[in-house]
């Protein structure tokens, strides 16, 4: 079987690559997806399919069935980043000010060619391969929300997989981490309020910049002094704005930012802490505040069982020293987390980094370039952990 799925991963990379090009050159923010949607809802017919949209036409989801069995779900995400493009590639962003900078292109590149590979061994596998390609991911609180709203996901399966691009690993090769990765996110923001006066008689009135900053400062303390050192957390402070002119102590400081913890407990007793500071130090500078807050997404949970299935099935498929396992979570954040909530679930870290380099420019920059072979192995992935779920 796994020198067949190598075999047929090899047979659908064209066509991923493909897609995956298609995808960079025509980039689609959040909510907005509807060339891309179509673009993998046209595939998923030529493949003798029966795709469906979902999400106002921006998501498409579509089943392989093959008689009676267990479900195993894939997800891949679709929507790119508002950032300029600065590879210099052949088939860079051809929109202004947007780029595939996540990978998202990647992402749905690999699931279509895991689709057709799927497809090519049906005889060796029975059950249900639900395919979900998703908008939204980067917009709180997700598209995986609209999805599982929807019914896209569906009311039963087995087990959930998905993948993202990732430099911590080279080209070929994956991560996996048992147990929780990714972090749960809640965005907040605080406006500051006072009066507002003079720069020269800054006794007639508060400072909302200087009540800002104190408050800022504070706050990083709830990582290094409120919360336990084996329980990694993340405050950070994203955008500041306020003033106008260099002599006017302006009457408004507006600043917001993320609070990140690996469980949903510690969020929230930071959520709670974070409030009492930011009240406590703006009465101690006679101004009012108010907080806001929005809870982006929740903690990611990898299934251990399952993570150590992963494992060995990777393993047979990719080789034993091409599959790391990870010791420390990411901080970063996904909707995908919602899926673990319903059913065990696998997100894999799938490496992008060229060979010959040890160090290159991360997710979420202009200069982003993962190593294109790189869709081969996730193929090999997807196709993998679903006919082991769904095997005769």
């Amino acid at each position: 079987m796994n020198d067949f799925i190598t075999t047929e991963a090899k047979k659908a990379y064209p066509l991923a690559v493909s897609i995956r090009r298609n995808l960079h050159m025509h980039p689609e923010l959040s909510t907005k997806e509807f060339r891309s949607a179509k673009l993998v809802f046209d595939h998923l017919k030529e493949l003798g399919l029966k795709p469906s949209y979902c999400c106002d036409k921006t998501g498409v989801t579509a089943t392989i069935g093959n008689g009676a069995g267990k479900t195993a779900v894939i997800r891949a995400d679709m929507d790119a980043l508002p950032i300029h493009e600065e590879t210099g590639l052949a088939f860079s962003s051809k929109v202004p000010g947007v780029m595939h900078a996540c990978g998202h292109d990647m992402h749905t590149g690999i699931l279509v060619g895991a689709a057709q590979a799927l497809i090519a061994c049906k005889d060796r596998w029975k059950g249900n391969a639900v395919l979900l390609f998703q908008p939204s991911e980067e917009m709180a609180p997700g598209g995986a929300v609209s999805m599982i709203r929807e019914k896209a996901f569906p009311q039963s399966a087995d087990a959930v997989f998905g993948l993202h691009v990732s430099t911590d690993h080279a080209c070929g090769t994956v991560g996996l981490k048992s147990g929780p990765d990714y972090a749960g996110v809640v965005d907040f923001e605080v406006v500051v309020k006072v009066k507002g006066g003079h720069g020269a008689a800054p006794e007639t009135t508060a400072d909302p910049i200087v009540c800002s900053c104190a408050i800022i400062a504070q706050l990083q303390t709830l990582v290094s002094r409120e919360s336990p050192s084996h329980e990694p957390c993340v405050v950070t402070v994203g955008t500041f704005h306020s003033g106008t002119k260099q002599n006017i102590i302006p009457t408004e400081a507006k600043f917001s930012g993320t609070i990140r913890a690996l469980s949903d407990a510690h969020l929230e007793f930071l959520r709670v802490r974070l409030g009492e500071i930011v009240l406590a130090i703006a009465a101690s500078y006679k101004a009012q505040v108010a907080v806001r807050y929005e809870k982006a997404y929740p903690p990611g949970y990898n299934d251990p069982a399952l993570t150590q299935k992963a494992k060995q099935v990777l393993s047979k498929t990719l080789g034993e020293k091409k599959v790391h396992m990870r010791e420390a979570p990411v901080m970063l954040a996904e909707d995908f987390a919602y899926y673990q909530k319903k059913v065990p679930g696998v997100y894999v870290h799938l490496g992008v980094r060229p060979l010959q380099k040890k160090s290159v420019p991360g997710i979420h920059t202009p200069f982003f370039v993962p190593c294109e072979s790189a869709i081969l192995t996730g193929i090999a992935v997807h196709v993998s952990l679903a006919t082991d779920i769904l095997s005769v």
